[in-house]
């Protein structure tokens, strides 16, 4: 099976692409580069999928970016005002209709992804309910040469239903290079250490450590 792999360079997206290796699957893996990205996000994602020897497609979104980078939003919009920090509107939708896109013209059977079970806790665009909606409108999208049943790539999340420390437990089993993923919303010689994504990396290295 040919599977399209979301690598972002974080430790999420590393372990969905190890556990794809595992499964066998002959794979795709691709990122996106967008408006306030760190660039060692990026570079991350670069140095995994050569470590899996693979060749990683880089899709550009110039438009996407955070409210406070976007050049059109508008004073009024409240996401200029009270968006957390880390959010880009309809992230997950324009992200994955991007990967159909791509795995249609790639002939991928599958399309896969690193959210896990917190995740889908904090997001409404990362809960299982909404990758089902949203597989079958790809479907719908997507051109078929007959009269049949829609077709298209299917969604799969292998980690939807584990915790960040079982994800981090998984990574270990699979072999995945840890250290080359990069956790943190900032660009340095290290991660910040306050960041969302460093404060939930830290936490799960304290539980394991508690184990």
């Amino acid at each position: 099976m040919r599977a399209l792999v979301l690598l972002s360079g974080g430790l999420d997206s590393a372990v969905a692409l190890w556990w794809a290796q595992r499964a066998g699957h002959d794979i795709v893996p691709l990122t996106y580069r967008y408006k306030g990205r760190p660039v060692r996000e990026a570079r991350a994602a670069r140095d995994l999928a050569d470590r899996a020897g693979l060749h990683l497609i880089e899709a550009d979104l110039p438009f996407l970016a955070e409210p406070a980078d976007a050049p059109l939003v508008h004073e009024r919009s409240r996401v200029a005002r009270d968006a957390p920090r880390g959010y880009i509107p309809a992230r997950n939708a324009i992200f994955y209709a991007t990967a159909a896109y791509y795995a249609e013209l790639l002939a991928c059977d599958i399309i896969v992804g690193g959210h896990h079970a917190e995740d889908a806790a904090r997001f409404p665009d990362a809960t299982p309910s909404f990758f089902e909606r949203f597989e079958r409108i790809v479907q719908d999208g997507l051109w078929s040469p007959d009269e049949g049943p829609p077709h298209g790539p299917s969604l799969v999340m292998p980690l939807i239903a584990l915790t960040k420390l079982e994800v981090v437990a998984l990574g270990r089993e699979l072999g995945v290079p840890m250290a080359l993923a990069w956790s943190c919303y900032e660009d340095g010689e290290a991660p910040c250490g306050a960041c969302p994504s460093c404060t939930e990396r830290h936490g799960v290295a304290a539980e394991a450590l508690a184990l």
